[in-house]
């Protein structure tokens, strides 16, 4: 089955997933102003930090064995204008992405599967291209980048998805080569890992966790 890319309802689990992380962005907002413990320990758990032993003051690892921020970065963002970004991105094609594995309990199980696989794979190849070079990661937009190649799968098939992953494929790549020059604020490489789970991997998680 094929779901239209932008289909008229929206999946249930989809809006849950984006009123959740806007909510801990809410609690965050309000941390930073008014608790900066909470907001310190948000920061420890959810930001990825790459090359921590090359900044003047090392952060301590962060929970797991420093594998806290691969799956709760999503959940962490840089303002209003970052989370709602990707947010509005996330209603636009999550639904169609989430219809791909029909419904029931472990058709949501292996959307949210998905989603924070392609999350981790964007957080490990952001990690493994500036592993020499301190940043700091947050966002979602790991996760929404394979959630649009998703889309594309859900929508067209194959082709369906080479039409949506590749222009966004070729901005984060023209984005990395203009930081060989420039300081560019962007995880490019977070955007390409998260969606070249999203191209890879979404039939094979669909054919594991289908109902319906």
């Amino acid at each position: 089955m094929r779901a239209p890319i932008l289909g008229p309802g929206v999946s249930g689990l989809v809006l849950a997933l984006c009123a959740l992380t806007l909510a801990l962005h809410g609690i965050d907002s309000w941390a930073a102003a008014n608790s900066p413990s909470l907001h310190g320990l948000i920061m420890w758990a959810g930001t990825l930090v790459t090359a921590p032993d090359m900044l003047p003051r090392q952060p301590p690892t962060p929970p797991l064995a420093g594998f806290s921020p691969y799956v709760l970065h999503v959940f962490v963002h840089a303002g209003w204008w970052h989370v709602l970004l990707n947010m509005g991105i996330l209603l636009a094609v999550g639904s169609a992405a989430a219809a791909g594995f029909g419904r029931g309990v472990s058709a949501a199980a292996g959307f949210l599967a998905f989603y924070f696989t392609c999350a981790i794979a964007g957080a490990a190849l952001h990690a493994v291209i500036h592993v020499n070079e301190p940043t700091f990661m947050v966002g979602a937009s790991t996760a929404v980048s394979g959630v649009l190649a998703a889309a594309g799968w859900a929508g067209g098939g194959r082709a369906g998805m080479l039409r949506l992953a590749v222009p966004w494929l070729l901005v984060n790549a023209l984005i990395g080569i203009a930081g060989i020059f420039y300081s560019i604020p962007i995880a490019w490489a977070g955007h390409v890992g998260g969606l070249l789970a999203g191209m890879l991997l979404y039939p094979v998680f669909v054919r594991v966790f289908r109902q319906g």
